[in-house]
């Protein structure tokens, strides 16, 4: 069907946006980059909007189109993907809404810990957009056991963050937002186990637990 070719092609790139924010947020924030940042937030819109398309279309072919089957299983788990993308998407502008203020300090804890952390989610989510036009159940389920790794390294920075203010309390403020920003990059990786549990059902109409 050449309609559920293209509603994976419409989330996929509804994806890259995500990934592109949280890899902007990241950016802007080790760079002090508020024009990036500002960027985040105002792209959240165009994200919004390409998660509106996709759900009108989603239904549009279902009701116009009465898919069953496999199909079904597909356009409804495509529109449970878009679903989660676009709260992604509200994950990853406020890490920025939350940077922003941070650029114009002229001193703050260290950041490597959570660009890491930046780093390895933004990376969940490019390769779980892969196993939604391959619909490679194997990798799917695979890229769902690394949140573990997600998971260490958030409580690493929960754990520093409350040591930093315990030993510098005038970095309160600054510790605090990067908590904030470390735990939506956390609620995104726990979002894209969720699509790695939708492109088992797309492809299988099984429902799985994978976290």
């Amino acid at each position: 069907m050449a309609e559920l070719a293209a509603r994976r092609d419409g989330v996929r790139l509804l994806g890259q946006l995500v990934a592109e924010g949280v890899a902007g947020a990241m950016a802007g924030l080790e760079e002090r980059d508020g024009d990036r940042l500002r960027g985040v937030v105002s792209g959240d819109l165009e994200i919004n909007e390409r998660h509106r398309l996709e759900r009108e279309r989603g239904i549009e072919i279902l009701a116009v189109m009465h898919p069953n089957g496999h199909e079904l299983h597909a356009i409804f788990g495509l529109l449970l993907i878009a679903s989660e993308l676009e709260r992604m998407g509200d994950h990853a502008k406020s890490c920025a809404r939350y940077a922003l203020p941070l650029i114009e300090l002229s001193s703050r804890p260290r950041l490597d810990t959570i660009i890491r952390l930046g780093r390895y989610v933004e990376e969940q989510v490019r390769d779980i957009l892969e196993t939604v036009t391959s619909t490679d159940i194997r990798r799917a389920q695979d890229i769902a056991a690394r949140d573990d790794r997600i998971d260490r390294i958030y409580h690493r920075v929960f754990d520093d963050m409350v040591e930093t203010m315990r030993e510098h309390p005038e970095w309160a403020y600054p510790a605090t937002n990067l908590l904030f920003i470390a735990h939506n990059l956390e609620r995104i990786a726990d979002r894209v186990t969720n699509i790695a549990e939708d492109v088992v059902f797309l492809e299988t109409g099984r429902l799985v637990e994978l976290g």
